[in-house]
């Protein structure tokens, strides 16, 4: 397969059509994705029409309510919410518009209430009296917390402004209200916060569509393959415009990928799903049962390198779900036609920067991935991007050549897994093998801070161990994948021995296990808002202290919760798995809280 994946990347590469994902991502940087707004039922239909043209069949809107209250497990549809224009201007004396919605994307926070023209005193925060009716300024870089929230209710606050990038004057972030809250809210960039600092009075105008609108899910096929064994391509639809990376880029990456699948004759077939991002894939795995054989999901994969900060992401499925697809999105990555090479021609030799990562979950694939779906899911994005949630993610920070990368990584795995025969099993079953032996080499000194090298090394072994088998359906003879597992067997026995002299730390007598008690798939906002208030507001706490590493210490600690395991064993396979140093305190307050809030239950001692 190594040769005849090179092929097949280059040839998918080759046949993407840049020019068209392009003038599609412009159109959908025009519509405003809330997950329930007649714009994302816009961005809907135009994608369906382009899955169509695109030679994919029974492409279908399905629609599910934004009513705020249907759930399907932990997740609950979005409220229904189209703003139309929102002003914002100083009073005293009257001026232009220091906001003008929509002509300054991402200024009205999600779900503000409607307000007609009124002029309100502009108080700040800080201050102990705050007159009746008054919009609140916060200071720069202070979102409000949930005792703001209270003296807003009690003082009768109409709505507030906030500064989320302090150090971007030209920069407005995202902020969203829960719905129903009867407040407005702006998100404004420096330069704005700065002039309101000098109002004493403003002007405020917010209108909204009073119509409801449903919460669209799109979905589509490739026109070959048998049986209902599917695997699955996925890109979330939602978000405020413009959004182009996030995620208007991974939107039509995979149009431009289904366009290629669509032409190629597949054993088994490739679905894709547009939907809103975590409810919208909940929804429809909830409302179908469909439960595809592998995912790829594509959020944000459009990144200008240069302009944005950060390299293309390759987040692998987690530790729990053995499966070959990590090994072959990782080849295929490799197999891209290098952009130069080397003097002698020998080496690819590329400014281009990709990374493989462990499993996070902060998109669709982490509902996919949860132990209660069990669908090996991987994703490719980027990160960091300087730009994203914020009105300055444009069209001119897109590179064709980044989606075209992308798009060809995501088509060219399906279409190897999907067009795969006993032959070219057994060439991926040496993808495998070798992936595998990489990462189990990896775990050699020296070792991070923290890390368990016995606890990694077999962890990675086990899982190339068990990912061999699933070769299986696509046709490996089993004495084929018992020689590669023989192999790996005797790589695990000669590290092991390299790595033993670097002990972990030592392990106390074995407690109660854990099982989950909540139902489908992990929901670390529902998770939150479920504790007691104590827990609520360490948890809070933790997450402004660290976004990235709390959530994925977070997921991982979840995830890790399997019936068999103690708390003990569950945070060392978590810290195994995210390759984060996970504090024993931590994880001790952390899966207590999920025991005191319901979502977990200590079993007899394991």
């Amino acid at each position: 397969m190594t040769a005849d994946l090179t092929g097949l990347v280059a040839a998918v590469h080759r046949d993407l059509d840049t020019d068209l994902a392009m003038s599609q991502l412009r159109r959908l940087t025009g519509w405003d994705r809330y997950q329930g707004s007649a714009g994302l039922s816009a961005a809907a239909g135009y994608v369906a029409e382009q899955a169509e043209r695109a030679g994919l069949t029974g492409v279908e809107i399905m629609t599910f309510p934004a009513d705020g209250r249907t759930s399907w497990w932990t997740f609950t549809a979005p409220t229904s919410w189209t703003p139309r224009s929102a002003r914002l201007s100083p009073a005293d004396p009257a001026g232009p518009p220091l906001v003008d919605y929509p002509g300054q994307p991402y200024t009205l926070a999600a779900n503000s209430a409607a307000t007609a023209p009124v002029e309100a005193p502009l108080t700040l925060a800080g201050r102990a009296h705050w007159p009746p009716g008054s919009v609140i300024l916060l200071d720069p870089g202070v979102l409000p917390d949930p005792e703001l929230f209270a003296r807003m209710r009690r003082d009768r606050a109409r709505g507030f402004c906030v500064c989320t990038h302090p150090d971007r004057p030209d920069q407005a972030g995202r902020l969203e209200l829960a719905p129903g809250s009867g407040l407005f809210a702006f998100s404004v960039p420096a330069r704005t916060h700065a002039a309101l600092s000098r109002a004493r009075r403003v002007l405020v105008h917010v209108e909204l569509d009073p119509a409801p609108h449903p919460m669209p899910v799109v979905t589509a096929r490739t026109p070959t393959g048998d049986g209902d064994a599917e695997l699955l391509l996925g890109a979330h639809l939602c978000h405020p415009a413009p959004s182009a990376n996030d995620n208007g880029s991974g939107v039509v990456a995979a149009l431009a990928a289904g366009r290629v699948l669509a032409r190629r004759r597949l054993r088994r077939p490739v679905r894709l799903l547009w939907a809103p991002e975590f409810t919208g894939t909940a929804a429809y795995l909830h409302h179908t049962g469909r439960r595809p054989i592998a995912a790829v999901n594509l959020d944000m994969v459009g990144e200008d390198q240069r302009l944005c900060g950060g390299p293309l992401i390759v987040e692998r499925s987690p530790e729990h779900l053995p499966h070959f697809l990590n090994a072959l999105v990782d080849a295929c990555v490799r197999a891209l036609p290098p952009q130069a090479r080397s003097y002698s021609g020998a080496v690819g030799c590329d400014t281009w920067a990709w990374r493989s990562t462990p499993f996070v979950g902060a998109s669709d694939h982490a509902i996919l991935a949860d132990r209660a779906i069990g669908v090996p899911a991987v994703q490719l994005g980027h990160w960091p991007d300087r730009f994203n949630h914020s009105g300055a993610d444009t069209l001119d920070k897109v590179d064709p050549a980044e989606i075209r990368r992308a798009a060809a990584i995501a088509a060219a795995a399906l279409a190897a897994a999907a067009g795969a025969d006993t032959a070219c099993a057994h060439h991926l079953a040496a993808i495998v093998t070798r992936w595998t032996a990489h990462r189990m080499t990896a775990c050699l000194p020296p070792h991070p801070a923290g890390a368990d090298p016995a606890d990694r090394l077999s962890r990675r072994w086990q899982f190339g161990r068990d990912a061999l088998p699933t070769l299986t359906a696509l046709g490996a003879d089993a004495t084929v994948l018992a020689a590669h597992t023989e192999l790996l067997a005797g790589l695990h026995t000669t590290l092991a021995a390299s790595v033993e002299q670097y002990p972990g730390p030592p392990r106390g007598p074995r407690g109660p296990a854990l099982s989950r008690t909540w139902p489908g798939p992990f929901n670390l906002r529902a998770f939150m808002a479920a504790v007691p208030a104590d827990d609520r507001d360490w948890l809070q706490r933790e997450a402004a202290a660290d976004r990235g590493g709390f959530y994925a210490r977070a997921m991982a600690l979840a995830q890790g919760i399997d019936a068999a395991c103690d708390a003990a064993t569950v945070r060392r396979n978590a810290a195994a798995d995210s390759e984060l140093d996970i504090d024993p305190a931590f994880a001790r307050r952390y899966l207590t809280a999920m025991v005191r809030g319901g979502w977990a239950r200590e079993d007899e001692t394991a």
